[in-house]
């Protein structure tokens, strides 16, 4: 069932990301250093937040609690799993924002195909990838920070 699931959101950000690129016109890089900038603060927030939970005596009872989905797993190996993946794709944003700034400088010269009257290149798909990430940064950040707020309140209730 899981792999299914990410087979499906693998298909399914391929699309979204055509679609950016060729469709909605989402070939935009004026806004990729405040992105950088939100980044970077997510990513500080995200190894701060880790060092709370590794600081903290609740995340002993979490080690000691066995996740529901997979009993290999304990409610800490969860949490860090999701901060680390989480960390992992704010980076990886920020280096392909990066790659676009150092290394595309005329997008002529990049030209893939022309389909359906869309222009696809290297830069106008670098540029779609680079926004579809951004939008899963920012939901996933929402997601760390309510999940982060849940943490502090069980962590507030048992001492």
């Amino acid at each position: 069932m899981r792999k299914s699931k990410k087979i499906l959101f693998v298909i399914v950000s391929v699309i979204v990301v055509i679609a950016f690129a060729a469709f909605l016109s989402f070939d935009n890089s004026k806004a990729f250093e405040s992105i950088i900038t939100f980044l970077s603060i997510t990513t500080g927030f995200t190894i701060t937040a880790l060092s709370i939970i590794a600081s903290s005596t609740f995340s002993k009872q979490l080690y000691s609690i066995e996740e529901a989905e997979d009993n290999s797993k304990t409610l800490l190996h969860t949490l860090v799993y999701q901060f680390k993946n989480s960390t992992l794709l704010f980076v990886a944003t920020i280096a392909l924002i990066f790659l676009y700034y150092f290394f595309v400088e005329d997008e002529k010269t990049w030209r893939i195909a022309v389909i359906l009257n869309h222009n696809f290149s290297f830069p106008i798909i670098l540029k779609a990838t680079i926004w579809y990430l951004t939008i899963l940064s920012f939901w996933n950040f929402i997601n760390l920070l309510l999940l982060f707020s849940k943490f502090v309140i069980k962590n507030a209730t048992k001492n």
